[in-house]
């Protein structure tokens, strides 16, 4: 079979660069070019003959029009910094701690309808005339307060600086005008984008494809006063307010969304907090916004002869490619950001009939393509996990962002992704865009979003004091259990605790996996107080289910019970209620099928669990002292797993592959399309007749691919060596 040389790459393309260009995409045999933030596409490049992508980000396109219509800018709830009252009266200057370069008190939305002021002591919302607002000072005063009582404000802000365009302006030096974001919620602003569009493409005349970033909402990063992050959420809807928003929202609902239904006791609904049912409802009537006012786009641009394609990344809120309401988007190419297996996957395994296109790391930025930067590591530290989940489930296009001139001074890093292109081509011509084989084995995550937050990562909280090297990034990718699991050949779901209380586990489901922090979003929180959910999945396992629980599994204190899966899990967590109960000796149990190829030192981030054996069914495979750190339990006719955490390794993905089939009582079909060698990886597309063989390790492997079916063959892989055969 002969490779490709040329096809499914897109390539960042940079006027005045012409020569580096044309050098690049013959290298690595780009078929597209694209612009990106800063750069545009030159007469010469547009006559190169490749596909174009035009970059475009729709609400702040139009500058001019943004800058002359200031109260149709994007605006947010802020909540102040606490204030306690020392006196009767106390004032709170609204800004303390934000950038007052990116945000502007909205004096003009009706403070006494929209805003809040609470006692943080009590939890009681004040009377608007239990405190005035100062335009000119920026001030809210408080009277009567209660002496030693905090409060707060919760008020509306214009944003008068982009966040993308101020992390430009920051870390690369831009030195054109502050970019700011219009609205498109307000009708004048919608129809004007609409207008513009329309000029935009009769414009563009050599654009083949539409490339948005993406719609409407930017992801919510809040800045501080030294312009660096005082909070971040990549999924957070806390940039979609408006006035006129939230009173269509009222209309059609028939409640009205509080200021502290988006501040949330100064958390934000953080993704990691247990949403509520009004802060989802709010999602679902922004997502129809998005859908809708998208829809127009992609008609525009199908009707003046242009595919399209959304970046999910920058303005992406909103959107949400997992819902069944996205595909009225009519799109016709995804694109993800993908730095490791988690991001793969979660592009990859998005429904729908659209092209699947990822753009890799590193961006081209000064941030990485520096003198002593190591572009060339990360992206073989970012390959390495992708190209793990790339073998279970395929995507149809790579590519990158960023100024091209930057990569021309790391010739390591050019041979490297010459090298890249060149696999992935190979893949595509070997795979043919077919499902890989799949163990035996469907696997449901249930947490508190389901779908909508399928194949994200949800960071454990001591992730939080990691001192990260680069803060614009986000470090902890590629660190938890989804990345384990992206790269195993078993089936995957999503599913939200609804799921079980209305149908129970999902038909053809044979583990439930749940991992996370307790008490947040993932782990599930409350949800695990409801009779309904813990009786389901009891009698899911006791009729022969599986359940693998990581870190707070089923964490919520009710009726006696942290975990209230213990007696499925066979294990408690010591949270200082159970002191007076002496706990069980801790023997380990002897070897086992789950941990046959961990090597002693297994990382399980923790060494202090506290959690111990609660039934006598029981067994402990790994501990710390007395801290269980892994055990087993049988419950029916079912089996569990408990871990206390289970960071990204090859040796704990191997772990959890073999703890799938022991929990799901399918041991005997382990060994098919099995590396006996667990730094390499197979993957067998029956379809096409070939399977894949790589190497993770940047050390030269031996391993013998069993086929399941007596066929034993030998390889000796190069470092990262990926290697095709026929079955």
């Amino acid at each position: 079979m002969e490779d490709k040389t040329i096809g499914s790459v897109t390539l960042p393309a940079e006027s005045g660069h012409e020569k580096i260009v044309v050098a690049l995409a013959r290298l690595w045999g780009a078929d597209a070019i694209r612009d990106s933030d800063g750069t545009s596409l030159s007469d010469d490049l547009l006559a190169l003959g490749l596909e174009t992508y035009s970059t475009l980000c729709i609400v702040r396109a139009d500058q001019v029009y943004a800058r002359g219509h200031w109260n149709q800018l994007a605006r947010k709830f802020i909540m102040s910094d606490p204030v306690t009252a020392a006196g009767p009266t106390v004032t709170i200057k609204l800004m303390t701690g934000y950038c007052a370069e990116k945000y502007q008190i909205d004096a003009d939305s009706d403070p006494k309808k929209y805003w809040e002021v609470i006692d943080r002591t009590s939890g009681e919302l004040l009377p608007a005339g239990a405190w005035d607002f100062d335009p000119a000072a920026g001030t809210v005063t408080i009277a009567p307060a209660r002496e030693f009582h905090a409060y707060t404000v919760s008020f509306l802000a214009l944003q008068t600086w982009d966040t993308t365009s101020m992390y430009n302006h920051i870390t690369h030096n831009w030195q054109c005008a502050p970019i700011v974001s219009g609205d498109p919620y307000f009708p004048e602003a919608r129809e004007h984008l609409m207008g513009f569009f329309d000029r935009w493409l009769a414009a563009h005349p050599q654009t083949d494809v539409v490339r948005f970033t993406t719609f409407a909402y930017h992801f919510v990063i809040d800045s501080g006063e030294d312009r660096t992050d005082r909070y971040r959420d990549w999924l957070g809807y806390g940039e979609t307010v408006s006035p006129r928003a939230l009173d269509d929202f009222e209309k059609k609902m028939g409640y009205r969304m509080r200021a502290e239904d988006f501040v949330d006791e100064g958390y934000y609904n953080s993704t990691n907090r247990v949403p509520s049912e009004r802060y989802r409802a709010w999602m679902r009537f922004i997502h129809e916004f998005v859908v809708d006012f998208g829809r127009q786009l992609t008609d525009k641009a199908h009707r003046a002869g242009k595919r399209t394609a959304a970046f999910q990344g920058d303005h992406w809120i909103g959107t949400e490619p997992f819902s069944e309401s996205y595909q009225g988007l009519g799109l016709d190419v995804n694109i993800g950001a993908v730095e490791d297996g988690v991001a793969l996957r979660r592009l990859s395994d998005s429904p729908g009939p659209q092209l699947r296109e990822a753009r890799l790391y590193p961006y081209f930025f000064p941030d990485v393509f520096r003198p002593g930067g190591t572009p060339l590591r990360e992206s073989i530290a970012n390959w390495v996990k992708i190209r793990r989940a790339l073998l279970r489930q395929p995507i149809d296009r790579i590519g990158y962002g960023g100024y091209l001139s930057l990569v021309a001074k790391f010739p390591d890093f050019v041979d490297h992704v010459a090298s890249l292109c060149r696999e992935f081509r190979t893949f595509q011509a070997h795979a043919k865009r077919t499902a890989s084989y799949k163990a035996p084995i469907k696997v449901a995550v249930l947490n508190a979003w389901g779908p909508w937050r399928a194949w994200l990562q949800n960071p454990s909280m001591d992730q939080k004091f990691h001192v990260p090297s680069r803060p614009d990034v986000m470090e902890f990718v590629g660190s938890n259990p989804l990345e384990c699991l992206a790269g195993l050949p078993v089936e995957v779901c999503f599913i939200d605790f609804d799921d079980i209380r209305t149908g129970g586990v999902p038909e053809g489901v044979n583990v439930i996996l749940n991992t996370g922090d307790a008490g947040t979003s993932w782990s599930g929180g409350r949800h695990w107080s409801d009779p309904a959910v813990t009786a389901a999945l009891r009698g899911f396992v006791a009729r022969g289910g599986g359940f693998i629980g990581i870190g707070g599994p089923s964490a919520c204190q009710h009726q006696g019970r942290y975990f209230q899966l213990s007696d499925v899990l066979g294990v408690e967590r010591e949270t200082g209620n159970t002191l007076g109960v002496v706990a069980k000796p801790l023997a380990l149990a002897g070897p086992h099928f789950i941990t046959d190829e961990a090597p002693a030192a297994l990382d399980l981030a923790t060494e202090r669990s506290y959690v111990y054996l609660r039934e006598r069914t029981a067994k402990a495979l790994r501990a710390a002292g007395a801290h269980v750190l892994m055990a087993v339990n049988t419950f029916g006719r079912g089996r569990s797993l408990y871990l206390a955490g289970l960071p990204f390794s090859l040796d704990n993905a191997r772990l959890l592959l073999r703890a799938l089939h022991w929990v799901s009582g399918t041991e005997d079909a382990l060994a098919r399309w099995y590396c006996t060698n667990l730094y390499t990886d197979c993957a067998a597309y029956p379809e096409t007749g070939h399977f894949a063989v790589v190497n993770n390790l940047e050390t030269r492997q031996t391993t013998t691919v069993c086929d399941g079916r007596g066929g034993r063959r030998e390889f000796t892989l190069e470092p990262y060596e990926w290697r095709w055969a026929k079955i």
